[in-house]
């Protein structure tokens, strides 16, 4: 007489891979994709079925409930999948566009003023808040104050301002690596900050901290979502 399988029975035993089948055989299976997960659940399902009592079948609840949970453990796995493979997308595009801005002038967070004799150089400050003006005080190697420059009636945001180059007195100053700081004036009792931002070249792109990072002439890294400006 052939045995029968309690509708009761739990699919979960047979998708771990710990379940006796009918004939009392135990097969294990290591496969945790959604697939083999699926497999083993639709093998126990048509055991059950063929084996139920035909005076006690199988609750058609039971049957749905169990179909639309593994159903979800293959829907999240499918949904896992495409993220991982967006993610992957994503960040070739990031590197592509990197790789693209080598050779480019970049406007990123900083205050550094590469100077060649004879010509201008332009830098950038960010406010926070309306300004009725703001300061640009310019130093030389040694720290030293140079030459200021006041812009007046500023915009909220990013401000670009270009340097001649020359000191306080008109003079073209050397060649060389200048630095600057600037001050905001608030037009209201709120204090404004003034961050410097500093146009360089893209010499090339790394990729030692797992996303892109632009490397600038004077050696520093900066993130492309740091970029503000692309010349």
């Amino acid at each position: 007489m052939t045995s029968s399988v309690n509708s009761s029975s739990n699919p979960y035993a047979v998708l771990n891979g710990n379940s006796s089948s009918g004939t009392g055989s135990t097969n294990a299976n290591t496969d945790t994709s959604a697939q083999g997960i699926q497999d083993r659940f639709l093998k126990l399902l048509v055991t059950q079925l063929q084996a139920q009592d035909p005076m006690n079948p199988m609750d058609n609840s039971q049957i749905t409930s169990q179909m639309a949970q593994i159903s979800q453990v293959s829907g999240m796995q499918t949904l896992n999948t495409a993220m991982q493979s967006l993610v992957q997308s994503q960040a070739a595009n990031q590197s592509l566009m990197a790789a693209t801005m080598i050779g480019k002038q970049a406007l990123v967070p900083g205050n550094a003023l590469d100077l060649t004799s004879g010509s201008s150089v332009q830098g950038a400050v960010n406010l926070s808040g309306a300004a009725t003006d703001y300061t640009v005080s310019i130093k030389d190697a040694n720290g030293t104050v140079v030459d200021t420059l006041t812009v007046k009636s500023p915009s909220t945001g990013l401000n670009s301002f270009n340097w001649d180059g020359k000191d306080a007195n008109g003079n073209q100053l050397p060649t060389g690596k200048y630095t600057f700081s600037a001050q905001a004036t608030s037009a209201s009792s709120t204090a404004v900050t003034a961050t410097p931002y500093a146009n360089q070249a893209v010499t090339a792109v790394s990729w030692a901290s797992g996303s892109p990072q632009l490397i600038m002439k004077d050696g520093t890294s900066v993130g492309l979502a740091n970029v503000a400006q692309l010349s």
